[in-house]
């Protein structure tokens, strides 16, 4: 039987902006630690254009981007008649949930080598990590001066007990190239997912009916690369989830969000009457948020979705109140707070400065979020109380318990010891729960891994490491302990000259 990933897979970043290396495993709930400037939301943007570039999400939001596909690596294929003869049986009998029946071993090395080759993933890559930085080109992500290659290696652990998956990207003078990295190809107990997100085997099927008996090398190779592309998803499917970002000052974000949305008005009904006019240029991120609230709420059917719920908990819970969306001003949205027992709204940009940073959270799990998707999230703690900071951390821990993968940055030592209980109450039985806050959100410690960028000298930049959770003081042994004792002692001098009357 095959075994399980549970969706983790692991990153190593050598070389790349600020960061000198950084090596994560993305868990359940990752996160990122440490002094500003030394590369958290490098590493968070660089994991969200991963996934841009290998989810099987297509045509669900405005911004979704042209996907790199196989069927450029599968062109000059060479196999025997004998091999085409297999796979064309194997595609006609197999049945989705039946019992295993593995790939003929003549097509498994075929496939492989498609997975390596990768044509056109290097480009592709390369481009989407240019569009979420919001850059011209691609090798300005490299450390400067430049003396060491920038790599990036993602691995998934294998799904088999033999090999495992993923890729390694290059960056140099030239840009991006990608190598795929295979062990032995082995298929789980049956092929999931019979739906467009996945190659249709039944389309597959009447692609090996129409092609039996009569030479037919270019249908068979569309089908090989189709399996390919399954075998690639199925492999690599970590990766394959939906991300979403939500990027720092969400709050101007929201504040400038009708200012936005009336320019483009305004834009769209006097084109051409104005001369042309400098565009600054966005990053992805911040691009892909802004396209996203301008979509949300379009379909405003209720759903059932767990992140729906969570979404009502941090209504009720955080903002003592509702977020709403009227998109009668042309089409597009604008934002309203309704406070609990009010029965007027107020326009978003006259709430407070805590009810817009969470308002996109809100909206994002009512509208976006499903299950099974990544949501990264920095510096979720902006514009809250301490005590809103550990509520939210019990929220988020909500969102993960309903199978939303979150990568979180953050500065905030409440919200890492909030964290903290959250992993040990795990450890303690249902009844002396009872009482405790985030009683029934306890996160297993395995789901958890926390990272600490590091400053260092030489070379300058940061080291990324895994901070372990000391199980008696259920801290994480972050770098605030020494701000923290850097205040004693200033402190202390203080009181001690006051009392030696020393001025």
């Amino acid at each position: 039987m095959m075994k399980s990933s549970q969706g983790n897979y692991h990153l190593v970043v050598k070389h790349f902006g600020p960061i000198v290396k950084a090596e994560v495993d993305l868990r359940p709930l990752t996160v990122f630690v440490g002094p500003s400037n030394t590369g958290k939301s490098y590493l968070a943007i660089l994991i969200y254009a991963l996934h841009q570039c290998f989810s099987t999400e297509r045509g669900r939001t405005p911004f979704d981007v042209p996907r790199w596909n196989l069927h450029g690596s599968a062109t000059d294929i060479e196999l025997s008649s004998g091999a085409w003869d297999k796979l064309d049986d194997w595609v006609s009998n197999y049945t989705p949930r039946e019992p295993f029946h593995p790939l003929p071993s003549e097509v498994t090395g075929p496939i492989r080598s498609i997975l390596e080759r990768s044509e056109g993933l290097s480009e592709f890559i390369g481009s989407e990590i240019s569009r979420c930085f919001g850059l011209e080109d691609v090798r300005d992500m490299r450390r400067r001066p430049i003396r060491w290659a920038t790599t990036a290696k993602m691995r998934v652990p294998p799904i088999s007990d033999h090999g495992e998956a993923g890729y390694e990207l290059l960056l140099n003078s030239d840009g991006v190239d990608v190598r795929g990295v295979f062990g032995e190809i082995e298929l789980p107990d049956h092929l999931e997912g019979e739906s467009s997100n996945y190659p249709s085997f039944l389309d597959l099927r009447r692609m090996s009916e129409s092609v039996r008996g009569r030479s037919s090398d270019r249908y068979r190779r569309v089908m090989l690369a189709r399996l390919a592309e399954h075998v690639n998803r199925l492999l690599l499917k970590p990766l394959c989830a939906r991300a979403h970002y939500l990027p720092a000052d969400r709050t101007g974000v929201m504040h400038a969000h009708q200012l936005v949305v009336g320019t483009l008005v305004q834009s769209a009904t006097t084109a051409g009457l104005r001369p042309s006019m400098h565009v600054p240029r966005l990053s992805g991120v911040l691009a892909d948020f802004l396209n996203q609230l301008i979509a949300v709420g379009s379909d405003d059917r209720r759903s059932r979705k767990p992140s729906v719920a969570v979404a009502g908990t941090l209504e009720k819970n955080l903002l003592s109140g509702t977020v709403i969306v009227d998109r009668s001003l042309s089409g597009y949205p604008a934002f309203f707070y309704r406070p609990n027992g009010w029965s007027n709204d107020l326009p978003m940009i006259r709430a407070s400065s805590m009810v817009s940073e969470l308002a996109p959270v809100v909206l994002y799990l009512r509208h976006v979020v499903n299950p099974g998707d990544l949501l990264i999230i920095e510096e979720p703690e902006a514009h809250l109380h301490p005590a809103l900071q550990t509520a939210f951390a019990r929220e988020l821990a909500r969102l993960v318990r309903v199978g939303v993968r979150i990568v979180m940055t953050t500065h905030s030592e409440w919200f890492l010891e909030q964290i903290g209980n959250l992993v040990r109450l795990s450890s303690l039985p249902l009844p002396k729960r009872d009482g405790i806050a985030g009683a029934d959100v306890a996160l297993d410690p395995r789901d958890v891994g926390a990272w600490l960028f590091k400053r260092t000298a030489r070379p300058v930049g940061s080291i990324v490491e895994e901070v372990e959770l000391d199980p008696e003081t259920g801290l994480f042994a972050t770098d605030y302990h020494s701000v923290s004792e850097t205040l004693y002692n200033e402190s202390a001098a203080i009181y001690n000259r006051l009392q030696d009357g020393t001025t």
